[in-house]
């Protein structure tokens, strides 16, 4: 009896030294390699945010936004010096940086990326660089629709501001 409970000691000895050993020597599955143009999606994902727009221009414009995919994200008018967080049906807007934009009925398009600034999850747009960037055959920053024209910084919302601040 004494041999028999001394084979069974051994065997649960060996099971108990080997146990671990073996689960550790297990094959790990091998992960699937994220494809080149997940990354890109995934870039575009980290860039995606709130769009906060500032119309730092001269009189009311009106905004159309639109995915890169031609879908409608909306449209909205922006009073002069107002400073907006698109939203749509109660939820903000959250745009990618290759998401584009219209200033009025009769200009060009430009991407969100090429007039905003992204910063902490927010896109931050000035009107006066939409109108700069779709009406390249005007001086930029200028609106010629009344005459001479404000240059670019100049009498903006966002430069009186900052006087006021300073």
């Amino acid at each position: 009896m004494y041999a028999t409970w001394r084979r069974w000691w051994g065997i649960v000895a060996v099971v108990l030294v080997c146990a671990p050993l073996l689960a550790v020597a297990q094959p790990h599955p091998r992960e699937a390699r994220p494809d080149r143009n997940a990354d890109r999606y995934r870039s575009a994902d980290r860039s995606r945010g709130a769009m906060h727009v500032i119309n730092d221009w001269r009189d009311e414009v009106s905004l159309s936004l639109w995915s890169d995919t031609q879908e409608r994200l909306g449209e909205w008018s922006i009073r002069r010096g107002e400073n907006v967080v698109l939203q749509e049906r109660g939820g903000q807007i959250r745009v990618r940086p290759n998401d584009e934009m219209q200033v009025g009925d009769n200009s060009g398009w430009v991407e969100v990326g090429q007039v905003g600034q992204f910063q902490n999850g927010t896109w931050y747009v000035n009107m006066r660089d939409v109108w700069a960037a779709t009406h390249p055959d005007r001086p930029e920053g200028r609106d010629t629709r009344r005459g001479e024209g404000t240059p670019k910084g100049e009498d903006s919302v966002v430069d009186q501001m900052l006087k006021r601040i300073k």
